[in-house]
């Protein structure tokens, strides 16, 4: 066999096989980057759906109902909503289960409230009769609940105890310290596009968004996402504190 066939057909050397497998690596990492990303849009997508379906509900409700929410959003099955898997976020390990704020993220950020306590969560494990127990498992926190809270009791003339959708519904209506103010310094109506009425805490560690360190200075911070769904229907992408989120065009200075 001459020199040159010799040649022709030699193996690769170790140097050669390690460059290819170092190769292989890094574009296997970068595949399961990308599936993953592409999990993480799914669920999003999934779950923008589940709450702009909601908002539309919630619409029809009101304007059968004199402009009054639901007491649950569980009450809008089946007339305003037939589907119970729409209750379901898949990005919720516990589907529907547990507490709609995981306790991961509430460990994260320091802020426990009376919402990680069952008589808050839509699902089996509140007892609420004015609820529908058809509906066993919710992953989101209705923001207009019949949960009794003892927010604010002496807000505007709220009985005591009342409830969360009476909390709420004053804040829309009247505004709070963290609302802004008038040139009166009357505090101003949160807007209905950006009060929430729906909202989803399951995908904390998907990214995270700007927000205000406080009400109303101009610190920013960086803080996990919440989607949400306005009282107005719009669906939008927030901070823990709904309060702190930076819409488009904000600034402070």
């Amino acid at each position: 066999m001459s020199e040159e066939r010799r040649l022709g057909i030699r193996g690769f050397t170790l140097l050669e096989l390690l460059v290819v497998i170092v190769i292989i690596g890094i574009l296997g990492s970068a595949l399961v980057v990308s599936v993953q990303s592409g999990y993480k849009q799914a669920r999003q997508a999934n779950c923008k759906s589940n709450l702009r379906q909601f908002g539309v509900a919630l619409t029809i409700y009101r304007g059968e109902n004199d402009n009054r929410t639901p007491v649950w959003i569980s009450n809008l099955y089946p007339d305003y909503v037939d589907d119970r898997s729409l209750y379901i976020c898949r990005a919720d390990i516990n589907g529907g289960r547990d507490t709609p704020r995981p306790h991961e993220l509430v460990s994260l950020i320091q802020g426990s409230n009376d919402t990680d306590t069952s008589p808050f969560w839509d699902n089996q494990k509140n007892s609420d009769s004015t609820r529908n127990d058809t509906i066993k498992c919710c992953s989101y926190l209705y923001e207009f609940s019949n949960a009794k809270t003892g927010w604010g009791e002496s807000y505007h003339n709220l009985p005591s105890p009342h409830t969360m959708g009476e909390y709420k519904m004053a804040q829309m209506t009247y505004g709070d310290r963290n609302s802004g103010t008038d040139a009166a310094g009357t505090p101003l109506p949160y807007s209905a596009s950006r009060i929430p009425i729906v909202r989803c805490y399951h995908h904390w560690h998907d990214q995270k968004v700007r927000a205000w360190v406080s009400t109303t200075g101009s610190a920013t911070k960086r803080d996990p996402i919440t989607i949400n769904v306005a009282y107005a229907g719009n669906v939008f992408v927030g901070s823990t504190e709904w309060e702190k989120t930076i819409h488009p065009g904000e600034s402070r200075k």
